[in-house]
Order: structure tokens, then sequence, then C-alpha cells
């Protein structure tokens, strides 16, 4: 398809001084902190720009796939033409073989001098590299849980410091490590507080749920009358409305009320997720599949009567559908896009008008730009408030955040209608009020008292194997050797051994040890010296 050529837009105050620092100061650490809507991406294409006219390369990590397509052609579009012209490579997971052979040999001849990728794009061979950005740098998946264990957020600063690049950490809710590092003066703050030709933030309405019956007293109804209007208003209006759950499939699980049988995955401790299209219980951390059975699988059961409980995407779509059976509803998890090309021709449509309501998990949360979306619902907000993590809190804060801020990014002032069981918690109150410096207060205090992250470095210790007793003795038996170094790492803090949260995960039991400790090198030190010498038990892994 032809690419038209665009050119800078005119920046305002507070875009011009971000981009006068970051361009005046080659070789420093930023971090952008911009609210939603405040034009980011405007800034780093024109530092992109002038590293350029330097005769430097640039490297922008993005967090998800999805969003790479809309940044991409914003990209290619702005360095198409003029004295500056370059290709625009591309690098992530989603890739044939073939095409990233051809992306990385586009930037190894130097004819690609913009890189844009997911995590590992941050290994890019561009030379000389002049600027890194890392985009919503607070994003979990820029971490890679298996070997070779890495942050891209954390890599772009020791490579920014190796090569001499200038690098700027963008977000409308920086993560707490990054905010404390600016605070300390180890990043240079940069901040963008309003939207882009002074549109206004979205009103953001807290819904209790716990107030809300349903029709039938089948427990709390799945939209409240507050927002079913609000989509009413907004189908009559001719705009459109994004509702976000962070969760896939149709029910959580299927019980059986007579006898109290629960679907339950056999290698996970975790229950089957109800795929309604397929009629499959599916397990979402191992991939198990099973047809979902008609009656109870009890031999002494076999009722009729088997429910199905809790809520995902599926049903929201499913009951829209009913509800306003005149709309155009579509949804987008990774259930729905089986075809490469399904994520550009759901968001195509949706951009083009074709579709009034997107369903959607945390891939629609982020960084896209649609004018028209002037309504957003999120219709379980404490989907991932009260998980087993000291960065919860944190996580539901900044997706709510990221949520709210696809409202109202056109003419018309945007809504967001929250709904929650916990109406009262920090990090739906300060997200309401969209309070970034708010809530990293509450959230630091917190932190300090009991000595997580920024104020110490934490450590998990995972072991995992298919004999529950030999993963608990085992784990036991390396917290003993840990002992001893808390002798020299006087401010070392041991928790447990414990199971994990999620105790068994494709057919491997886990046990875990968290360690907390001001100085995390000596530690490294140490524990690589324990685990080269510890034999574990066979299928016992570390």
């Amino acid at each position: 398809e032809e690419i038209i050529p665009t050119r800078p837009l005119k920046l305002n105050l507070e875009q011009a001084t971000a981009l006068k620092a970051v361009n005046d100061k080659p070789g420093e650490f930023f971090l952008l902190h911009g609210v939603t809507g405040s034009g980011k991406t405007e800034v780093y294409l024109q530092a992109i720009a002038h590293a350029l006219e330097q005769g430097n390369g640039a490297i922008v990590l993005v967090p998800e796939i999805s969003l790479t397509p809309q940044t991409v052609e914003r990209f290619k579009a702005r360095f198409s033409s003029g004295p500056i012209k370059t290709l625009v490579a591309v690098l992530h997971s989603h890739l044939s073989a073939g095409e990233r052979h051809d992306e990385w040999h586009k930037i190894r001849q130097g004819r690609a001098k913009i890189v844009i990728g997911a995590r590992s794009a941050i290994f890019a061979p561009i030379e000389p590299l002049g600027l890194i950005i890392v985009d919503e740098e607070h994003e979990p998946s820029y971490k890679q849980e298996e070997a070779p264990r890495y942050h891209a957020r954390d890599v772009a600063v020791v490579r920014g410091q190796r090569e001499g690049a200038t690098v700027v950490l963008g977000s409308a809710t920086p993560s707490m490590e990054s905010y404390h590092n600016a605070q300390r003066g180890r990043y240079n703050l940069l901040t963008l507080p309003s939207r882009v030709d002074d549109k206004k933030m979205p009103l953001v309405r807290v819904q209790d749920m716990c107030t809300e019956k349903s029709k039938d007293d089948q427990g709390p109804p799945i939209f409240s009358q507050r927002l079913k209007e609000a989509i009413c208003n907004r189908l009559e209006q001719g705009e459109q409305t994004i509702l976000f759950l962070n969760r896939r499939g149709f029910a959580t699980s299927m019980q059986c009320p007579d006898c109290g049988f629960v679907a339950e995955c056999p290698n996970c401790s975790l229950s089957l997720t109800y795929h309604r299209r397929e009629q499959f219980l599916r397990c979402h951390v191992c991939g198990h599949n099973a047809r979902a059975p008609q009656r109870c699988p009890e031999v002494k059961c076999g009722s009729s009567k088997i429910r199905f409980h809790g809520l995902g995407t599926e049903k929201v779509e499913d009951v829209l559908r009913k509800l306003f059976p005149n709309a155009n509803v579509t949804r987008m998890d990774s259930d729905a896009l089986k075809r490469k090309d399904d994520y550009r021709r759901i968001l195509g449509d949706f951009r083009r008008g074709k579709i009034d309501i997107l369903v959607g998990t945390q891939m629609i949360a982020k960084g896209l730009h649609f004018p028209r979306v002037t309504l957003v619902g999120i219709v379980y907000a404490d989907t991932g408030l009260h998980l087993a993590d000291f960065r919860a809190g944190e996580r539901t804060f900044q997706l709510l955040t990221q949520v709210a801020g696809r409202a109202g990014r056109g003419e018309v002032e945007g809504e967001v209608v929250v709904q929650t069981f916990s109406p009262v918690h920090p990090a739906i109150q300060f997200s309401r009020r969209h309070d970034y410096e708010g809530y990293f207060e509450a959230e630091m205090e917190f932190r300090e008292q009991l000595r997580y992250p920024p104020f110490t470095r934490a450590a998990m210790l995972t072991l995992r194997g298919r004999s529950e007793e030999k993963v608990s003795f085992s784990a036991e038996h390396l917290k003993k050797q840990i002992e001893p170094i808390a002798q020299k790492l006087t401010d070392l803090q041991i928790s447990g051994p414990a199971p994990a949260p999620l105790l068994r995960a494709e057919t491997f039991y886990r046990y875990q040890i968290m360690l907390r400790t001001g100085r995390m090198s000596e530690l490294s030190r140490h524990l690589t010296d324990i685990t080269s010498s510890l034999n574990f038990p066979d299928e016992v892994t570390l």
C-alpha cells in the first residue's frame, strides 16, 4: 500500500521543552511522564529526526505487537521522504524466519536507520546508535521470563550507557522504579501534564457493583444501569464505545450445584475456562482442551444442572448482542485473532466507524488512538487487584489509567465507567482522578514499610518438579543453604519457601523463596556459588 508522507506537527510549549531537553543533552537518560493523549509520539518522532540529522540511528520499543502496526504506519509516513529519508525495520515474534532475515539485513546494511519492535528489538544491530525510546516503559511484557532472562527497559539503559546513546523512557503511568529513579536524579524528569489541543481528560465515574442487582437475583449483573444507559446514548449519537475485561472465554468455571464438582485442569491447579463458540473447556496456562460435558461427569451424580460461573470477553460480547441487537459488536482478544492480519483488519474497521462497540482484553488498552471513541467501560476492574503480587495495585492503577485514556481523544469529551466491587481501593480512587503523583506517594509508603522494590531489590527462586514432596523438600533444603548468607548480608530478608500462587502449572508443582536485599550484585554472587554446588533430586529444577 502507498505511504503518504506526513510533516512534523507544531508542538505545544510542554512538548517543545521536552524535545529541546532530549536534543540538547546527548547520552543522558530521560523519563517522559505524559498523560494519555499528551502527544508523546510526536516528541519521539521529532527526537528521532534530530538523531538522523546527526547521522545516528534509533530504536523504538513498544510493549505489544498489536501496537506495532499503528506505530509503524506513523513512523514510515514521517520518514518516507526528505533529506533524512530512511527505511523503518520491524522486529517482533510474529515474523516468519524469512521476514526476520530481511528486516535484520536492512538494519545491518544501514538501509533502515530506525527499528521498531517488541523487547528483543533492543538488540538490533544499529550503528551508530543515537537514541533509544522505550514507550509504555512500565509494561510487564518488557520482561522475558525464560532464558535469556532480561528486562528490555533495563537493557536499554545499559546499552545507552555503553554506546553513549540518549535513552527516553515514556509512559502515562511510569513504573514505581523509574519514577523513583527520576526523583533521585538518575533520570531527567520531563512532564506533559495536559492533552494536546487542550482536550479534556475523560470524566471517570466509579460504579459500586455491590449495590447492583440483576433481574433474577443470580448475583450482580454484567452491566450496571449507568453503563447500559451510557452505551445507549453513544449508539444514538453515532459514537463509539470500548469495553474492557481482562479475561478471555465465556465463563471462568464450570460447576455442578448438586455435588459441587468443578471442571479442573489435569495439569494445573486451575479451573478450566469455558469457550462457548467451540463448546470447549480450555486451560489458559497449559492449553489443555476438553469437550464441555452436557451432564456432571461425576459417576454418582450425572446431574444435568451443570452451570457456568464467572465471565470473560466472549460472554460480554454475547450479552451485548442481546441488549443492543442493532449495534455492530466485535471482540478482540487472542481467541478472536486467528489470522495474521486480523489485528489490522479489526482496528481498520474500528477506525472507519464500521464497529460500534469493541470488546477486548488488554490488547485494546494501550497506545491506540481513535478519535470517535467517547465511552470506555471497564466491566470488572478488580480482576488483577487481589492477586498475590506486591505489584497488583500498581498494575491495576496503570491498566485503568491506560484504558481510560482511550476515551475522548477527538472533539467530544470522553466518559469512563469503572465497575468495581472495591470502589475505595487507592488504585481505583487515584486513577479516577488521573492522579499519578498521589498514587505514587501512597504506594511508596506501603513499599517502604514492607521493604519491597524500589527500596530493595527482590529475587524470586522457583523450584519445580513433578513430585510435590520432592519440590517442597528441595525448597526447605535450599533455604537452609541460603540462611548463612544473611550473616554477611545483614539486610537480607528470606520469605518462604511457600507454594507458588499457582501451585501446579503444566504438570509441574512449584515452590518459591523470595529474597530481598539492597545489595543485589553481592547476593547474586552468593546464589551462583550455592546453586552450582547444590544437587537437587532428579526432576527438580531451580
